[in-house]
């Protein structure tokens, strides 16, 4: 799961946002926080290790890996919030829109203390080109991987096959529907 993925799968306060995305930009910290936060920063690494293993998405992991290698994770993760946002009506009650507003206004509201410089920079990006609902098109998952792939340190095919990434997750629909779903069981009560 990527951001979206994240969000979805918190409790909708500031804190439990923060947290659910906190681990992709820090450790955890070490002065006293929120149960709530501590709660949610577990709760992605969780996700994380469910979404590298699961074998309802091995198929998926065996058609690109030969193709993006070792940023196969990282386009799993990107996939999964673009099956996510097209199908957004499946998952979530509220309109992706009004998800994604909210979603942004409570990580700017949260003050339990400073955010990691490369949060704030994200969350500034992501809500100025509003990521949640660009995620809906296959050009904005394609936009996402590009921006991926200019970061990462090392040469990597995804600004290449970015295309190719997203024909193959329309073979995979059910299988990320069903991924979904089970997380939903696990994290949405």
């Amino acid at each position: 799961m990527n951001f979206l993925g994240h969000c979805l799968f918190s409790e909708p306060t500031p804190s439990a946002m923060a947290g659910s995305l906190w681990p992709d930009f820090a450790p955890k910290p070490k002065i006293p926080v929120s149960t709530v936060f501590i709660e949610h920063f577990d709760r992605h690494q969780q996700i994380d290790k469910l979404t590298d293993s699961t074998p309802i998405l091995e198929p998926l992991r065996v058609e690109l890996r030969p193709i993006f290698r070792k940023t196969t994770p990282v386009v799993i993760d990107m996939l999964l919030d673009h099956h996510l946002a097209s199908h957004w009506s499946v998952f979530h009650q509220l309109p992706l829109a009004d998800f994604a507003q909210y979603t942004y206004q409570s990580l700017h509201a949260f003050d339990e203390l400073p955010m990691p410089e490369r949060l704030q920079k994200t969350l500034f990006w992501m809500r100025a080109h509003n990521w949640f609902v660009s995620y809906t098109t296959t050009e904005g998952l394609e936009n996402a991987m590009m921006g991926i792939a200019r970061r990462l340190r090392f040469a990597n095919p995804m600004h290449e096959h970015r295309a190719q990434a997203a024909d193959i997750a329309r073979q995979h629909q059910q299988a990320m529907t069903e991924f979904v779903q089970d997380l939903s069981t696990q994290f949405r009560k």
